[in-house]
């Protein structure tokens, strides 16, 4: 047969062999690329859930091999009845993968509506698939390609910044040191926690707020001017814990800090941790983590639960996110303006608790196992790391919860900024008020167990927080920018040394790089290391890529009083109390009055609310319990623009107000309630529309009933 007339004849299928090569190249390609190029860049991920390289190796391995392994089994089974229906399963199989592979290439020059990307991606993988069944150029191609899987595990595992995780790992061992004035020490850092939420405009703490950060600060130092030098928590947290620069290019691990407060003290002291997302501290040195070692199947089991939510949201295109599982819980906005979208998305979710169900983020587990594992006294070190007030925010001062897990601002956190209008950026600031007061409570149950066990006073306690946050429209929430660098870079600090009765603030700029050379100054320990130096002049943010974002500190001091101003204007300042924190926004003079001597419109066709909390629990009220949902009232609402003004009624008066908002294409609601308007069992509970009285005095309402529990 002529070179012609071999280019001319028909393409016959490949063999079962050459179909699974072919499926795992493709595969390879649109899957386990993308997804272990971010895990490499991000190998954090796998830090943060305590992965053995053992583990990493055999799922990166599995992720790998099975698919197209498990879809040639398919077809070598459909062979034995059809060779025909064989083929034709192999093209689904192709068309398939060639879409995902046409809808990732898509995603990097456009960015546009969701449903048009994904037909044209279909488009295209069908147009991919008839060439590979039809066109001699293109099945030579696809042989070419069975080259990739190889390719891509060898740069994932030697060349990525995942190979120090897979490969041989340096020992850390603890150092000989002389104290010449030992004593137990505790340390706790706090998460995304601006040292503004904790002040009021006169630079103090409001003890009716927050009376545990008021009480610390009665009896340790308070460093009022404290920086951080990272804005994620990899970076912040090691920094803090070495005194050494934040370093984006090494990983939270003992092996790339080997000079830290754990190795420091180790030797000597009883060292515990509770490190949800470093690793600092050996198991030579704080034995085995809580809860103990995973094991192969459960933590492969857990690393399949979680990256299929994370493929799904790398695959998919971006706005329609909103209908995945939400990984905006953790470190959003790490990558700057020079990082893709996909390094974006990967911050999102370097984080060992996407999966639902997970109680770790309220803090709560890691303190209470905190206060379990406190040593004795004596030459003790106890260490956690606890993520609050971190986002998302869902519990009251007192510890109760109003969620289990939904919030209302995963829409107005995009890739890096937050793109909440005026009245959600207050709603924010009031959720994340709140958080901050349950941080005030967790801390209280770190200190009442200290005093109750008679080691308060002899007790070394330092308590700080690794980076701040922000919310303002069009900047980074978490990565900090010269406008934020007040809210993100500047972060609370109070060392109590063993004995101090007195309280002391000290205004001069400090920086978080000089709390462990002033542990070992107070514990009368020779640092071993040469920490860093504190600039005090300027304040130095460390992203975690791109360049450090530098800003005078007198400026970020400066921009951290305009937030505070801002907070005590909406939410109350000095003296107040927490219902001061639910009687703002539009119409609030309306609350605390009796729904009865408002006129009453009635109910429209066009205008009803629809509650998303589940009857009866909408409006049941059990301070007992830590769930309550009815502490927020929230839903959608049909029949009228956002912004409209609306009150909540609560058994007969009005409690809180707010009003209607857009979310992805829906007017919605979401207001919170004072915990003491609320009786124990059933409450009436309605929402209106307020509108003005016509014909009435200034400022005269009228209300339109658009959801009442009575109805339920």
């Amino acid at each position: 047969m002529s070179d012609r007339e071999e280019k001319a004849a028909p393409l016959d299928p490949p063999s079962i062999l050459m179909s699974g090569l072919h499926l795992a190249a493709l595969w390879a390609l649109a899957i386990v690329q993308p997804l272990l190029n971010l895990l490499g860049n991000n190998p954090d991920f796998f830090v943060a859930r305590d992965n053995t390289s053992s583990q990493i190796i055999i799922f990166v391995l599995l992720l790998t091999i099975l698919p197209p392994l498990f879809a040639g089994l398919i077809e070598a089974l459909v062979n034995l009845l059809s060779q025909a229906a064989r083929w034709i399963v192999h093209l689904a199989f192709c068309a398939v993968l060639f879409w995902a592979i046409a809808l990732q290439v898509l995603k990097q020059f456009a960015d546009g509506p969701a449903w048009p990307m994904i037909i044209f991606a279909i488009v295209l993988g069908g147009l991919l698939t008839w060439a590979y069944a039809k066109a001699r150029f293109m099945r030579s191609m696809t042989d070419i390609l069975i080259i990739a899987p190889p390719v891509i595990l060898i740069a994932f595992f030697f060349f990525s910044d995942a190979k120090e995780l897979t490969l041989s790992t340096t020992e850390v061992d603890a150092k000989t040191v002389n104290a010449s004035n030992p004593h137990p020490v505790v340390m706790v850092i706090f998460d995304e926690f601006p040292a503004g939420s904790l002040m009021t405009p006169s630079g103090r703490i409001n003890p009716k707020r927050f009376p545990n950060f008021a009480g610390l600060k009665g009896t340790s130092t308070w460093y009022r001017n404290t920086a951080t030098d990272a804005s994620y928590t990899a970076i912040a947290v090691p920094s803090i814990l070495t005194g050494q620069p934040a370093d984006h290019d090494s990983l939270p691990t003992a092996a790339d800090h080997p000079d830290s407060i754990f190795t420091l003290l180790g030797g000597s002291w009883q060292t515990h941790a509770i490190e949800p997302i470093t690793q600092l501290c050996t198991e030579e040195i704080c034995g085995e983590r809580e809860g103990g070692k995973t094991g192969m199947a459960d933590a492969l089991s857990s690393l399949t639960t979680d990256l299929k939510a994370v493929s799904a949201h790398l695959l998919l295109p971006a706005d329609m996110g909103s209908s995945l599982p939400d990984i905006s819980q953790s470190f959003q906005g790490f990558g700057g303006e020079e990082d893709s979208v996909e390094r974006g998305r990967a911050r999102q979710w370097v984080h060992d608790r996407l999966g639902e169900g997970e109680n770790s983020l309220d803090g709560e587990a890691d303190v209470d196992a905190f206060i379990r594992r406190l040593g004795s006294g004596g030459k003790s070190f106890d260490f956690v790391h606890v993520e609050k007030p971190h986002y998302p925010w869902t519990h009251y001062p007192s510890g109760l919860k109003y969620s289990d897990g939904t919030e209302d601002f995963r829409s107005f956190i995009g890739e890096t900024d937050w793109e909440g209008d005026g009245y959600i950026t207050d709603r924010a600031h009031q959720a994340h008020l709140l958080e901050v007061g349950f941080t005030d409570n967790l801390l209280g149950r770190i200190i009442s167990a200290l005093k109750r066990d008679g080691r308060w006073d002899d007790t070394l306690f330092v308590a700080t927080a690794d980076h701040g946050a922000a919310w303002t429209k069009g900047a980074g929430r978490r990565s900090a920018e010269e406008e934020t660098m007040g809210q993100i870079g500047m972060v609370p600090l109070f060392i109590k040394a063993p004995g101090q009765e007195q309280g002391k603030v000290v205004d001069r700029p400090t920086c978080t790089t000089e709390i462990v050379p002033r542990m070992a100054q107070i514990l009368g320990i020779d640092l071993p290391w040469t920490p860093a130096t504190c600039d005090r002049k300027t304040v130095r943010i460390d992203n975690g890529s791109g360049k450090p974002v530098t800003l005078a500190f007198v400026k970020a001091i400066a921009q951290r009083q305009l937030y505070i101003n801002r907070m005590a204007r909406l939410l109350g300042g000095d003296g107040a109390d927490w219902d001061r924190a639910f009687r703002w926004g539009k119409r609030s003079d309306l609350i605390g009055q009796s729904t009865a001597r408002f006129w009453r419109i009635g109910a429209t066709n066009d205008a009803e609310a629809s509650s998303e909390t589940p009857s009866p629990r909408s409006f049941t009220f059990d301070s007992g319990i830590e769930l309550n949902p009815v502490l927020r009232q929230r839903g959608t609402i049909s029949g009228l623009d956002e912004g409209t003004p609306l009150a909540v009624g609560v058994n007969g008066r009005i409690a809180a107000v707010g009003q209607s908002y857009e979310d992805n294409g829906q007017v919605r609601y979401s207001i919170l309630l004072p915990q003491s308007t609320l009786r124990e069992g059933s409450n009436r509970i309605q929402l209106f529309e307020v509108t003005p009285f016509t014909g009435g005095a200034a400022g005269a309402a009228s209300l339109r009933l658009l959801w009442s529990s009575t109805d339920q």
